[in-house]
C-alpha cells in the first residue's frame, strides 16, 4: 500500500509521517530526494545556474536553498522554470524509490512525504491520500520560528502554494494540526489505524 501525505508547506507533515514511521511505515521524502538531486547531478545545478544566476550558490559551490527560495517564493514566472529543471528527474527517483520500497516490503505500507502531490498531478500513484491542515496564520508563525524566515518570506511561501482546500477534496483521511503535538500524534495514531484497516482489506481482496 502506498500512502501519500500533503498539505500546505509548514502544516506538520513531516511530523505525521515521523509519527507514522515510528509505527511501522516506510517513509520516503520528496523533498529529500530534490537536495539529493541538486547535490548528485552537476547538470541541474547548471541549470540552476543558469535560470537564476551565480548568487543562489554558498561560497563553495553549493546550492543556497534560501536564496533561490527568495527568487522562486516572490515571481511565479521564476517558480516555473524551477519546476521545468528539477520536477522531472525527482518525480523519476520518486517513482523509483516507491517501486524498490513495493519490493522491499511487499506487505509494508509505504508513507511518501510530498508537498505537490496535487500539483505533480500525481494522486494517482497513492491508494489513500493523507491531507495535513493547518492555519494559515500558525503555517506561518512556524516558518518564521524554525524556518528563520522573515514574515514575507514566510507569507510568500504559504501563498504559493495551492489553496488547502483544493487539496482536502482529493483527500482521503484530513488530520487537522491546529492543537499541541500530543494531540496531532493521537490523531495520526487513529489515522494509521484506518490505513492498516484498508490494506488488510486489500490483501484480502486480491488474495
Amino acid at each position: 500500500m502506498v500512502v501519500g501525505v500533503t498539505g500546505g508547506i509548514a502544516t506538520g507533515k513531516t511530523s505525521v509521517c515521523l509519527i507514522f514511521k515510528r509505527l511501522g511505515a516506510i517513509v520516503i521524502d520528496a523533498d529529500q530526494i530534490g537536495k539529493e538531486i541538486v547535490k548528485d547531478d552537476k547538470r541541474i545545478l547548471s541549470e540552476l545556474v543558469a535560470a537564476f544566476g551565480r548568487d543562489i550558490l554558498t561560497g563553495n559551490g553549493c546550492l543556497d536553498r534560501r536564496k533561490l527560495g527568495k527568487i522562486v517564493f516572490a515571481h511565479p514566472e521564476a517558480r516555473r522554470k524551477l519546476n521545468q529543471i528539477l520536477h522531472p528527474p525527482l518525480l523519476k527517483r520518486l517513482h523509483t524509490a516507491i517501486e524498490l520500497a513495493r519490493e522491499k516490503d511487499p506487505d509494508g505500507i509505504i508513507v511518501v512525504d510530498a508537498a505537490l502531490i496535487v500539483e505533480w498531478g500525481i494522486v494517482s500513484w497513492f491508494d489513500a491520500l493523507v491531507v495535513v491542515v493547518s492555519s494559515r496564520r500558525d503555517q506561518i508563525e512556524r516558518l518564521v520560528k524554525k524556518g528563520g524566515l522573515t514574515f514575507r518570506e514566510a507569507e510568500e511561501r504559504v501563498d504559493s502554494q495551492l489553496p488547502t482546500r483544493e487539496k482536502v477534496l482529493r483527500a482521503h483521511y484530513v488530520i487537522p494540526n491546529d492543537r499541541d503535538l500530543s494531540v496531532l500524534r493521537k490523531r495520526s495514531v487513529t489515522t494509521w489505524r484506518l490505513l492498516l484497516t484498508k490494506s488488510r482489506s486489500s490483501s484480502i481482496r486480491n488474495a
